[in-house]
């Protein structure tokens, strides 16, 4: 589906990123894996998608920093030439071992430096190099439509419901050679999920009614329709992927 396409996937070097990555390439996009701690992570998924046969390639960098945003665009733009796809995964976690014993403010400062402003710093760099008809993904959370007390859940939904609102200011200015849409996942199985216990992970399976947590293939196959001709009909649109947990 994506045979001479080019697709930066932000962040992928684990996760919901490294899905990304590996299903894009897979329906034959080059693909260029971006990562800022995770270096094996990022060279595992070169290395196997270039063992299948496709192409892949890995950069650096700290998206909090506008010269490593920059430099990562320049660097995408100059070993994949136009960009057709660009899927803004990179977050930071507001409930891992990365933040256990930083202050609030912290942990508030470090997602708005992260999710909003590295977000909003991709999109305008990115902009002059794409092609037109490309298409840029962004990433919200589902809570952001309900609400939910106490931190980190005020900062996550803070970060995000910047992003599903920049996702539509993008979308009306970059119109019509770009579209621009924003994936928002619910409960997604992850690293955070698989710490929880049996007992914790049902009875919140409990409240989604379709009865599961969700897996970073169901937001690939998202990615994959809004990033094809299928959807070239879309944009400022934030798709919900949770299940029906919360319903908008």
């Amino acid at each position: 589906m994506f045979k001479h396409k080019t697709v930066v996937v932000t962040g992928a070097g684990r996760g919901i990123g490294r899905t990304l990555a590996l299903g894009f390439a897979e329906q034959g996009a080059t693909v260029l894996v971006h990562y800022f701690q995770s270096e094996q992570g990022a060279r595992d998924i070169v290395n196997q998608v270039q063992s299948r046969g496709g192409q892949a390639i890995m950069v650096q960098a700290d998206i909090r920093q506008a010269s490593e945003v920059t430099r990562l665009v320049t660097e995408a733009h100059r070993q994949l030439g136009p960009i057709d796809i660009w899927i803004n995964n990179a977050g930071a976690t507001a409930n891992s071992e990365e933040t256990q014993g930083m202050e609030d403010t912290a942990v508030f400062e470090r997602l708005i430096e992260v999710d909003i402003l590295g977000t909003w710093r991709c999109c305008r760099e990115v902009r002059p190099y794409m092609r037109t008809g490309g298409c840029l993904l962004t990433t919200g959370w589902d809570g952001v439509l309900t609400g939910l007390p106490g931190l980190p859940n005020q900062a996550y939904a803070a970060s995000k419901g910047a992003i599903m609102a920049l996702t539509r200011s993008l979308a009306a200015e970059y119109a019509p050679d770009i579209r621009v849409n924003c994936i928002a996942p619910g409960l997604i199985e992850n690293d955070w999920a698989r710490r929880l216990s049996a007992q914790a992970r049902q009875r919140m399976s409990e409240h989604v009614p379709l009865q599961r947590w969700g897996t970073p293939e169901d937001v690939l196959q998202v990615a994959l329709f809004l990033a094809s001709p299928a959807a070239s009909y879309i944009t400022g649109q934030t798709m919900l992927v949770n299940g029906g947990g919360i319903m908008h």
